[in-house]
């Protein structure tokens, strides 16, 4: 006992004493895995598309006279083949529809732009017409920042800083580096696609190995709410994501919203952020339209702001299957720490795994509470000064 509490406190101690070692040491060995976290974060996403393509093909495949074992591979090959072609043409479609409409806006935009500015200016100079001292003052700095903006505009400028980008190294090697990740992530999509049962499988007798049969059927119980909260949460999400945009695409055509593609997409990808998404989302768009026409650009708000009302009440808690049982606290509070912790991924991710660990420790407390025959029931807490108060014959549950 004496020789593990020395081993331990020399490798606690060495932990402290090597920390940013350490902590470079694992942040390569997590960015030598990212194509694997990828490929896993495409499969878990593909699977129930898969699972169906499978059933689907079980079926076809059942009249046939193939063998059983023959069947069932070929089936679970159309699953996966037929789930990653369904990806590829989802992105292909999304793409082809939506790049020539962002090159469109932002050709536009970016000719459009002085002819702003020179409608501004006017309207700066209209104002100061009383005072001649600092409209002159002011026309001045227009006239320069005028000057510096159509320079930064001009083609040539563009094809200089075009060709001081491209001949970056490090740039290169970085899309390279992303295109291989992508790619890389694709093949082991493929992999765990295909021997996904087996994984299972392997996972499980790895638990039964390692741990007491009692403690290895909570592992099971645990993974099995996280993958019904979170393929709930994320499929869910995604689909709303895509209605709003899709939505914000229609009625921007319809009430003539200038860069309609760009607005819809900004709207709904930043749909998939809880709480923080809608606005971060609506105050960009919301800058583009201003540039045009400042009175459209109040209809877009006031449009933002129904429907997030009509999502947040109607559209999403009809899409996303389960209910997370998160206040609007613990959601503002995971967001905030998930954010700061590991970026736009912790954004997305934060809801479904601390709507998991939510649960557990309520199940943890209220277990806790039942062996001390105490209430679970948390109303029954909110009036006691004391723990006297309480009645052990209270059994409602949390």
């Amino acid at each position: 006992m004496i020789l593990t509490v020395v081993a331990l406190s020399l490798v606690m101690l060495g932990a402290v004493l090597y920390i940013h070692q350490i902590g470079e040491a694992v942040g390569a060995v997590l960015g030598a895995l990212r194509p694997i976290f990828t490929g896993m974060v495409v499969a878990y996403l593909l699977t129930p598309i898969a699972k169906r393509l499978e059933t689907l093909a079980a079926r076809a495949l059942a009249r046939t006279r193939l063998t059983a074992g023959r069947a069932a591979k070929v089936s679970r090959a159309m699953g996966v083949v037929g789930s990653l072609l369904i990806l590829v043409g989802l992105f292909a479609a999304f793409f082809s529809m939506l790049l020539p409409q962002l090159t469109r806006s932002l050709m536009g935009l970016a000719n459009a732009i002085p002819d702003y500015f020179r409608d501004a200016e006017a309207q700066v100079l209209k104002w100061l017409e009383d005072d001649p001292q600092l409209r002159n003052f002011v026309e001045t700095l227009l006239t320069k920042a005028y000057t510096g903006l159509t320079s930064l505009l001009n083609p040539q400028t563009i094809n200089k800083v075009w060709d001081v980008v491209s001949n970056v190294t490090t740039s290169v090697l970085s899309v390279v580096s992303f295109l291989v990740d992508f790619l890389l992530g694709l093949v082991a999509a493929v992999y765990i696609l295909w021997s996904r049962r087996k994984f299972l499988a392997q996972a499980k007798k790895l638990a039964a190995a390692l741990f007491p049969p009692a403690v290895a059927d909570r592992l099971f119980d645990v993974a099995r709410r996280a993958h019904k909260t979170f393929s709930g949460y994320v499929v869910g999400t995604l689909t709303d994501a895509l209605i709003v945009g899709v939505i914000t695409y229609v009625v921007a055509q319809i009430l003539r919203f200038p860069y309609a593609p760009i607005i819809a997409t900004v709207v709904g990808c930043t749909n998939i952020i809880p709480i923080l998404g809608p606005f971060l989302g609506a105050v960009p768009s919301a800058i583009l339209i201003l540039l045009v026409d400042p009175w459209k650009c109040l209809y877009f708000i006031l449009f933002v702001i129904v429907l997030q009302q009509v999502d947040g009440n109607i559209i999403a808690p009809r899409i996303i299957s389960g209910n997370t049982g998160l206040s609007g606290f613990w959601v503002l509070t995971a967001i905030a720490v998930a954010g700061s912790l590991f970026g736009l991924a912790g954004l997305v991710i934060c809801v479904p795994v601390t709507a998991v660990l939510y649960s557990l420790v309520a199940e943890w407390v209220s277990r806790r509470l039942s062996k001390k025959g105490m209430p679970t029931d948390t109303k029954t807490y909110e009036t006691i000064q004391e723990m006297a108060e309480l009645s052990p014959s209270d059994e409602e549950t949390l």
